[in-house]
């Protein structure tokens, strides 16, 4: 017997009604997650609009920390390290300098000649903290002039950053820079572009270009028409990506269109400001010099640039790129001394120099003490530096010379980082000098005693980039 099919009742309207509810709640679900999504694309969108707006401003403002923070390879404003080891002061003030009076004590018009040796140190403040390079002439002939610059610890944020995001270990060598430049003499004479980027990767000769100082036509202009056109390198993030690409401008046949090896210049007329008394350490004497400032008004605001008043070598002694920009200032500058001539006080204003010694040898005897600033260390470092070499060769033949002598070796540091950290640098640096004197020249160990006071003797304000390296010294006393 075959059992019925059961019978199938019609659906009760309680169960339909759960049916569509449940079917409302998933439509509902889908269009939430829809618009989730086109909500994410939108807000994704307004970031990515506002980063490239944030990259775009920076690299307008030519502020490589802002880029690097733009980038997320760094936070904006990221300060590197000083020569102290600790956070260094953002952003240098405005240059200034007294005016020129001849009749000011300690002002000089002394003539700085070009001659092989002439060293320079140069104190920075660029992006990310401050650091300082050396300039050297190492050849000159009838038809060019052979210079090397050398710099540790240049601070690149966004070097730095990638570094970091890598993973990989900063090497020394990145933030070093040793190059060399031949500038002609006849771009000495008459070029009006002044090319201040240097890399081991750049031609040494760049044509149509100064490096270091202005040409005598350009100081002569100045002086008799109160202006000049005037072309230079821009500093900051502009500044280094037209050190890439203006060295292209070299290859042969014009292959790279000029508007693109420009990137970073600046060419404007550079005016004449009036004439400045310029404060530097000449072969460790304390001097102001004849200098004559001129502004030339760019994009990123007004550039000053301060030349020594002397057609024969018109030194460029300082610069400040814009309101925010790099700002360089010769610190000190020495030449041979064989090559110096005792000035006279009636025409320079310096005091005749003594007969016999050299003048740290003089300043030991007579005042039992010497501030030495021709000792170059690496960046935050205990390295010597080799331009160091006459000055250590001089004291050691100051000890050589006066055998009952026995001196303390003081390191001094500025006041940018920790006390502990500028205490130690500057016990290091010290027992540096220590080492170089007993090793290189075989000075007997007992007559060096080194001492470190890291930041506690400034001679000058620490508020400014000269101030802080003449602060970072060494000093010798009689004991």
């Amino acid at each position: 017997m075959t059992q019925p099919a059961p019978s199938t009742a019609p659906p009760s309207s309680s169960g339909s009604s759960t049916v569509v509810k449940v079917l409302l709640i998933f439509l509902v679900l889908i269009i939430l997650f829809v618009l989730a999504g086109l909500a994410g694309c939108v807000y994704l969108g307004y970031r990515a609009k506002k980063k490239a707006d944030e990259i775009r401003q920076a690299y307008n403002a030519g502020d490589l920390d802002k880029l690097a923070g733009a980038v997320g390879v760094g936070k904006p404003n990221d300060s590197a390290k000083s020569s102290s080891g600790g956070v260094s002061a953002s952003r240098s003030a405005p240059l200034s300098f007294p005016a020129w009076t001849p009749s000011s004590t300690g002002t000089a018009s002394t003539r700085i000649p070009l001659v092989p040796g002439l060293t320079a140190l140069c104190a920075v403040a660029q992006f990310g903290g401050d650091y300082q390079s050396v300039m050297q002439i190492l050849e000159v002939t009838s038809d060019s002039v052979k210079l090397s610059i050398r710099a540790d610890n240049v601070p690149n944020p966004l070097l730095d950053g990638l570094q970091k995001l890598s993973g990989e270990k900063k090497k020394p060598e990145a933030s070093s820079i040793r190059a060399q430049r031949v500038v002609q003499r006849d771009d000495m004479r008459t070029a009006h572009e002044l090319q201040e980027w240097f890399s081991p990767n750049h031609p040494d000769v760049f044509p149509g270009t100064t490096a270091v100082s202005v040409s005598r036509e350009v100081l002569a202009e100045l002086k008799d028409k109160g202006e000049t056109s005037f072309t230079f390198g821009l500093g900051g993030l502009k500044g280094l990506m037209g050190s890439v690409v203006n060295p292209l401008g070299q290859l042969p046949g014009g292959l790279v269109p000029k508007e693109t090896t420009d990137m970073g210049k600046a060419a404007c007329t550079l005016k004449r400001v009036g004439e400045v008394a310029f404060p530097v350490l000449l072969n460790d004497q304390r001097v102001s010099l004849r200098a004559l400032h001129a502004q030339c008004k760019t994009e990123d605001g007004l550039a000053d640039f301060y030349f020594l008043d002397d057609l024969d070598n018109p030194a460029n002694l300082a610069f400040k790129l814009g309101d925010n920009g790099d700002a360089v200032q010769v610190i000190s500058i020495s030449y041979p001394k064989e090559l110096a001539k005792p000035p006279a006080e009636s025409r320079t204003g310096l005091p005749a120099a003594a007969s016999g010694g050299s003048h740290i040898e003089q300043e030991l005897e007579q005042n039992g003490k010497a501030e030495i600033y021709g000792i170059y260390f690496d960046f935050g470092s205990d390295k010597i530096k080799p331009e160091s070499e006459p000055v250590l060769k001089e004291i050691a033949a100051a000890l050589e010379h006066n055998p009952s002598w026995k001196l303390r070796v003081e390191g001094h540091t500025d006041n940018i980082g920790g006390d502990d950290y500028n205490m130690d640098l500057s016990q290091r640096r010290a027992a540096a000098v220590k080492r170089a004197l007993v090793t290189r020249y075989h000075i007997v160990e007992d007559r060096l005693a080194p001492e470190g006071f890291g930041a506690t003797r400034p001679k000058e304000s620490n508020e400014t980039i000269a101030g802080r390296a003449r602060n970072r010294r060494v000093e010798l006393v009689r004991t």
